[in-house]
């Protein structure tokens, strides 16, 4: 069998994002997570960015996103 599918979410920190982000990176899939640069520095925003980090999972800044090769 195939290893696990990568998982690119868009809007990580988002209403949704944060729960598919959860959800990939405890499925085992090596999971990415978009973020914007300036939600690291709004409170609740940062706990989650920390949470993912601790899961493994590679956050994506807009900033960094012109390095990614799609």
């Amino acid at each position: 069998m195939a290893g696990k599918s990568k998982i690119l979410i868009i809007g990580g920190t988002g209403y949704i994002g944060k729960f598919i982000v959860e959800a990939s990176a405890k499925e085992g899939h090596p999971t990415f997570a978009l973020v914007r640069e300036s939600r690291v520095t709004v409170p609740v925003k940062g706990q989650l960015i920390e949470k993912f980090k601790s899961l493994g999972v590679t956050l994506v800044f807009v900033s960094d996103a012109h390095k990614m090769a799609f």
